[in-house]
């Protein structure tokens, strides 16, 4: 069956049990994972650029759209089936991997929020940190780019693409990669401590935001702390949907207050 599961760990110094790999990830099988994850990211890029091209053409397609699409299909997608391949070669189940377990699915959302709630609290304080220094120093900082589209792009069938992207893909895609496998690789070559801040940090970095790099990377450590208490990777895919729905919710509340 490959040779590894999730399962509980020991206690750390603050009782939390936490996830650990017993056995490996096969490091071949990783490699081409990571060329998979690689040729995504191209296949993006080259889809952007036919999509210009289209544009350019006179076809009835938008920028924001063609960035939504590809992003969907190229990066979302094609990660979420690099990803399904990894598991199958591994010989394993999903729920062998992740702990992928829907059983008492009112205390999976009931955990997901309390973290997805703490979770924005932080990331707004840390934010208006980042803020206050980005002005002291004065830079200007800028809303994150699905932000940015939300907000510019009053149609219904693109704020839909958004919203869908936001609130099912994200949250599964990313938490997959970044919990599900990134950080328990980590913890196969490194401590505990630094698997946890590398893996936050690149979650934070991967969304090219500089005012949102430390607010991310905080949330990012909340869900993987998450993921190791539950040993279920439904708690932070529910927990990241609660906190892209409070910030979507906001983005939508707030202009009616003007």
């Amino acid at each position: 069956m490959g040779g590894f599961y999730l399962g509980c760990g020991l206690l750390d110094a603050v009782g939390y049990p936490y996830v650990k790999m017993v056995g490996s990830w096969r490091p071949e099988l990783l490699i081409k994972y990571l060329a998979f994850l690689l040729m995504c990211f191209g296949m993006s890029g080259v889809s952007l650029y036919w999509f210009q091209r289209a544009e350019a053409a006179g076809v009835g397609i938008d920028s924001s759209t063609s960035l939504l699409l590809s992003n969907l299909i190229f990066l979302q997608l094609g990660m979420l089936g690099a990803t399904w391949l990894l598991v199958r070669d591994h010989g394993l189940t999903w729920d062998q991997v992740f702990g992928f377990q829907f059983v008492a699915p009112g205390k999976i959302l009931f955990q997901a929020f309390k973290v997805a709630s703490f979770g924005f609290v932080v990331s707004c304080l840390l934010g208006m940190v980042v803020h206050q220094i980005f002005e002291l120093l004065g830079r200007e900082s800028s809303e994150q780019a699905i932000v940015e589209l939300f907000v510019q792009n009053q149609g219904l069938g693109q704020r839909a693409l958004i919203c869908f992207t936001a609130l099912l893909m994200a949250p599964l895609v990313e938490e997959l990669l970044f919990r599900g496998v990134l950080y328990t690789v980590l913890l196969q070559y490194l401590t505990r401590p630094l698997a946890l801040i590398l893996s936050s940090l690149l979650f934070g970095l991967v969304h090219f935001h500089e005012i949102g790099l430390l607010p991310l990377s905080a949330l990012a450590l909340l869900l993987a702390l998450s993921y190791e208490k539950s040993r279920n990777l439904w708690v932070p895919i529910f927990a990241h949907t609660f906190f892209n729905l409070i910030n979507l919710g906001l983005l939508l509340w707030v202009p009616s207050l003007d």
